[in-house]
């Protein structure tokens, strides 16, 4: 990134995710209990959309913005379709789909054509709609039509000034400026071309912006990770057995420790034969295991003379609140590394900030 976003639109960000998935649970759940009794297969249907979305918001990533945007331009459509094939026009089913066109704004796409033309679609799909179901009366009562008109309508209202809120907080400039910093950040230098990970640049982004998040955590079994490691003897393996063998070391170190460790962590080359690692909310009993496994598994890496590859580590827990600086952090980190040299290498020195 080309400046560091603050923290208060990163949250602000993650809440319009976090609400479009509210406003799928709700609108899937309703359906349900209203086509219960009128097509038991569409009530299902929706009965498995609420635990995907259920599912997705008890493990909310803010990664997975995309596919968010995705499913609910896909969930709502199919809802509107359903909705007013079944019951018609007059139920209002169709105002959900009305509602997805209003927060095109809000969603993520990677182009302003891509956010044109789903807009276009879905006014098309709406017209359509209205052409073919405008006719269909399946003899709901007023009061049901009220009900569904009432509900469809509160929930545009709702959606609208709930994302709209999240806008001011960022305001569409300071929003821009973030999506345009995100695409930068994974077109520009993002990766490590030997080893495929995260480069030096992009880690200390996503460290500033964890630092930052660690302020106001308030889980106190949740903690920030960091973790700076040293291939032992790397000269001596180049020296040894040749610049290839040791480029095959680093990339074989570095798939080691994608596989060590979890998904939503951070793995970087910080430099030569230097790896970074940031575990953001981390239990204590995890460090306990990683730990245990950790240097077992970078020694079952063996050099042509079936020596073992080592590693020496300087970890450094933060725990919640804790304010420290990026530099101050990394700076802790390696002067632990360096104390696991003097004390054997092969090892992982650490402690809590």
């Amino acid at each position: 990134m080309s400046k560091e976003v603050g923290h208060a639109s990163y949250k602000a960000v993650e809440n319009i995710y976090k609400t479009l998935l509210y406003i799928l649970i709700i609108i899937n759940l309703t359906c349900v209990l209203l086509f219960y009794f009128i097509n038991a297969n569409i009530a299902i249907f929706y009965a498995m959309s609420v635990i995907v979305f259920v599912l997705m918001r008890l493990n909310f990533n803010i990664k997975h913005s995309m596919l968010i945007s995705v499913l609910f331009h896909a969930n709502t459509i199919i809802g509107a379709t359903l909705g007013s094939v079944v019951l018609g026009w007059a139920s209002g089913m169709w105002i959900m789909l009305a509602c997805t066109i209003l927060v095109n704004y809000f969603l993520d796409f990677d182009s302003k054509r891509i956010t044109y033309a789903i807009v276009i679609m879905e006014l098309l799909i709406l017209i359509a709609l209205y052409f073919f179901t405008k006719d269909i009366n399946i003899g709901l009562s007023k009061e049901i039509l009220l009900i569904t008109n009432t509900a469809n309508i509160i929930l545009i209202f709702y959606t609208r000034i709930k994302l709209s809120t999240y806008a001011d907080i960022i305001t569409a400039a300071d929003y821009q400026r973030l999506k345009n910093e995100t695409d930068e950040l994974e077109k520009l230098s993002k990766r490590d071309f030997l080893t495929g990970l995260l480069n030096r640049r992009s880690i200390k982004n996503i460290l500033r912006y964890e630092l930052s998040a660690l302020k106001e955590n308030e889980n106190p079994n949740s903690n920030l990770v960091v973790m700076l490691g040293d291939i032992d003897n790397f000269k001596t393996i180049n020296d040894t057995f040749g610049h290839e063998r040791g480029d095959a070391v680093l990339k074989d170190v570095a798939d080691m420790l994608v596989s060590i460790f979890r998904k939503d962590d951070y793995i970087c080359r910080w430099g030569g034969e230097e790896f970074l690692i940031i575990l953001p909310n981390t239990k204590t009993d995890f460090l306990y295991k990683i730990t245990a496994r950790l240097t077992r598994s970078i020694n079952s890496i063996k050099l042509p003379d079936k020596s073992a590859v080592s590693m020496t580590f300087g970890m450094v827990v933060c725990t919640n609140k804790t304010i420290i600086t990026m530099d101050e952090l990394i700076g802790k980190a390696d002067a632990l590394l360096y104390q696991g040299k003097r004390n054997g290498k092969n090892r992982i020195e650490w402690k809590f900030d």
